[in-house]
């Protein structure tokens, strides 16, 4: 087998062990996919429930030679989604394709030794493949932890380079912002409000937050430190608030009837290259479950009508990845259509802790 550069990119066998290579890997973890599911709408518009009935209302006990009372079907709060369109194209320079150039010679010259020359191209090709396969998971990793924390999610330029602001999307979440004096009593605070929604919303089945949040608004407040403490053979001790992991705060908090804390440490690569938390800082979440929606997703019409001069990788979520030589250069690019849809946003609650200081 003789291999050029063109055949390399063409070859959707070779892309597609690159990419198998990337998922391979635990350096990016998908986070929305703990939350959502793909689920594909053939219109980039669609309709989108702010709500669904998940509890059922006990049926009526009637005399049983009467008539059935007639019980009328909750309605349903509607809008309109849209999906929002991803894409990016990355130019792969001359020093990488110099190299690449270089074990393209040596897998021809390698005899029976080919299947180990094919290995390390595939291993140099896999972190510029790695961008294309993870960057719109990682937009939406934002996205959805943004709505998580805020209930709230926009693009904006400085995030989104080059790129287009998208309109922002504000969910009908439950909304609680407790005042100073509540400092040291947020514990009592949050189990008064899980306590009053549990009538109207249900129980909730995790308390999320990120470590910031959880080491300055829960394990240091004067509240949780006087009533978490240790034993240790006959001394009791109270345990400093910054050595307290969530495992061990859960003993006590789960205990009264609070839901489980889990902390949120989900870091995406913005465009200047630094790191940031999905999570907001000063929020916590209580959700209903782990399971709260979808992930829309509309084929791209480039799928359906492919330029001639790009070879096409189809991913799950009509995600594609193409390649392409111009005159201008190598480029691998990607393209997605996906947005996140919360089926039951009225049932989140989020108290923003940013005035407990």
């Amino acid at each position: 087998m003789i291999l050029t550069l063109n055949a390399l990119f063409n070859d959707a066998g070779i892309i597609s062990a690159i990419i198998d290579r990337v998922n391979q890997t635990e350096k990016d973890i998908i986070y929305w996919k703990k939350y959502l599911q793909f689920e594909q709408t053939k219109s980039r518009l669609f309709k989108t429930y702010l709500g669904t009935i998940t509890g059922v209302t006990m049926g009526s006990v009637i005399d049983r030679n009467s008539g059935k009372p007639i019980r009328e079907r909750k309605t349903l709060g509607s809008g309109v989604g849209e999906v929002a369109f991803m894409g990016n194209a990355y130019q792969l320079d001359n020093d990488r394709l110099d190299t690449l150039n270089e074990l393209i010679s040596k897998f021809n010259g390698a005899g029976n030794g080919q299947g180990a020359v094919m290995n390390e191209i595939i291993n140099y090709l896999a972190d510029d493949i790695r961008q294309v396969t993870l960057a719109p998971h990682k937009r939406m990793d934002y996205v959805v932890g943004q709505l998580r924390s805020t209930g709230k999610a926009t693009v904006k330029i400085g995030d989104n380079a080059q790129g287009i602001e998208m309109i922002d999307m504000e969910l009908p979440v439950i909304h609680y912002k407790p005042a100073v004096g509540n400092k040291d009593t947020i514990i009592d605070y949050i189990k008064e409000k899980v306590e009053e929604l549990r009538s109207t919303v249900g129980t909730f089945a995790v308390m999320e937050m990120n470590r910031k949040t959880f080491n300055s608004r829960i394990v240091n407040t004067s509240s949780f430190t006087n009533a978490y403490k240790m034993i240790l053979g006959s001394s009791e001790i109270a345990v400093a608030g910054g050595l307290i992991t969530d495992v061990m705060a859960n003993q006590l908090l789960v205990g009264i009837g609070l839901p489980t804390i889990r902390i949120v440490e989900e870091y995406v690569v913005k465009e200047d290259g630094t790191s940031i938390n999905t999570f907001a800082d000063d929020r916590i979440a209580l959700l209903p479950s782990d399971n709260l929606g979808k992930m829309m997703f509309h084929t791209p019409y480039e799928i359906t009508d492919p330029i001639p001069s790009k070879s096409y990788s189809n991913l799950e979520g009509g995600h594609f990845i193409s390649t392409q030589r111009t005159e201008e250069g190598r480029f691998i690019e990607f393209g997605a259509e996906w947005i996140p849809n919360l089926k039951n946003p009225n049932k989140i609650a989020i108290i923003d802790t940013s005035l407990l200081v």
